[in-house]
């Protein structure tokens, strides 16, 4: 979206120095969330709320309890993966799947939508 507003005109590219003290911030905090994969986790949701932010898009886009969640679930994917879960920019929540993550064999989108 960033790109298209920019290429577009509505938004205004930012000066070359502008543009190197961006990435020095961003990259200047690489060692601290590389550390741990919850600082990782929220220093991408940061960017995408700054993007946001940006664009001035008016949805919810914090999604950063969802990927705790996924984090702190990994040993049992399968598990993560046949619960539902709210839309990050919507809030909607998704329905439970009728058939258990394992059990689905194909995992093709026609399959999946007529399954559920």
């Amino acid at each position: 979206v960033w790109v298209a507003q920019a290429i577009k005109g509505i938004k205004e590219i930012p000066s070359v120095e502008d543009c190197h003290a961006e990435i020095a911030l961003w990259t200047g905090t690489n060692p601290e969330v590389t550390s741990c994969p919850y600082k990782a986790i929220q220093s991408q949701t940061d960017y995408l709320l700054r993007l946001q932010a940006d664009t001035g898009f008016e949805g919810q886009f914090d999604a950063h309890k969802q990927f705790f969640d996924w984090k702190k679930s990994k040993v049992n994917v399968a598990e993560y993966r046949n619960k539902a879960y709210p839309s990050p920019t919507t809030g909607t929540m998704a329905p439970v799947h009728s058939t258990p993550w394992m059990d689905l064999m194909d995992d093709g989108i026609d399959a999946y939508i007529n399954a559920a």
